[in-house]
């Protein structure tokens, strides 16, 4: 059942990523689970529908409406009907979270993992986490485990300076059908190229050159790594085989949760750094509202020397 629900949803959602045809399939289990024993839900209208459904749905957190109310209406496409009272549901949800977040406050989520020194917290335990795994790095350099853990220092180093999703972990080494790519000069700044990412449509490819700093760390951690590994991965599991986004997130959060006391992953590393950049950003604003266009147009003002 659950194989031809997920052909049929595939159908609806042609232009969907496999990453997001899974995230609705989960949220469309979620949904059915509110008002029913069994997990994978018949590929029907009826339950969809149910007012003891809706009325479960209303008392839930805004958090979880707006994933659920989006999978609802994907659902109600697959069945061929009219998705018009869950898609009112998703626009009054959507509506709520933007107007949250116009605020710009702080979710309670955010604030049982904000670190005391906000995104210089993540410096910190990147420092903090080499202290305590150098000796091993130096002293052994053919085991997995220790190139395992070498990958949590320097996945933290960069969150440090470049605050990527978890998209770490799709780079490869070489250059090939279109990925994303590190180049690594024999001499100057390592480059990040960022092909496949969640807004390379509209955004197009990028270049994220890294600090001095930050190439000279990621040298030597490539100079190790080849010494473990033969293959063009960026980064590894411990079986020697490429690492997805959803273990790496795991390795971030275990990592801050043993360094920082708190399970800290890409999007707070993320919303960290913006706030550490508040009074810059808030600048750029101001200018952009006075010359009356977008900050994309001001940059377009600006000159070189």
């Amino acid at each position: 059942m659950e194989k031809k629900l997920f052909a049929k949803l595939k159908k609806v959602c042609k232009n969907c990523t496999e990453a997001s045809m899974k995230v609705y399939m989960r949220n469309i289990k979620r949904l059915h689970k509110l008002n029913n024993e069994s997990e994978i839900p018949p590929i029907s209208k009826e339950w969809l529908f149910k007012p003891a459904l809706m009325k479960k749905f209303k008392e839930l957190p805004l958090k979880a409406k707006r994933p659920l109310s989006l999978a609802a209406v994907k659902f109600a496409k697959l069945v061929d009907t009219d998705p018009k009272e869950w898609y009112k549901q998703m626009m009054k949800a959507n509506g709520e979270y933007m107007e949250k977040r116009g605020k710009n406050l702080k979710s309670e989520n955010e604030k049982e993992k904000w670190p005391k020194d906000g995104y210089k917290a993540i410096r910190k335990a990147a420092n903090e986490l080499w202290k305590r795994i150098k000796h091993k790095i130096k002293n052994d350099k053919s085991s997995l485990r220790n190139l395992y853990n070498y990958q949590a220092y320097i996945v933290l180093r960069l969150f440090s300076e470049v605050p990527f999703r978890n998209d770490f972990a799709t780079f490869s080494l070489k250059d090939v059908d279109n990925n994303n790519f590190i180049q690594v000069p024999k001499k100057g700044s390592i480059i990040f190229f960022t092909r496949n990412y969640k807004n390379s449509k509209q955004l197009g490819e990028k270049k994220i050159t890294l600090s001095r700093g930050a190439t000279t760390q990621l040298r030597k951690f490539l100079k190790y790594r080849e010494q473990v590994v033969d293959n063009e991965f960026f980064l590894n599991t411990l079986k020697g085989t490429k690492m997805s986004k959803s273990t790496m997130g795991k390795m971030l959060t275990r990592t801050t949760e043993k360094l920082l006391h708190k399970k800290i992953g890409s999007r707070i590393i993320r919303v960290l750094a913006a706030t550490a950049s508040k009074k810059d950003i808030e600048k750029v604003a101001e200018l952009s509202n006075k010359l009356l266009h977008s900050t994309k147009q001001t940059q377009q003002y600006v000159r070189k020397d």
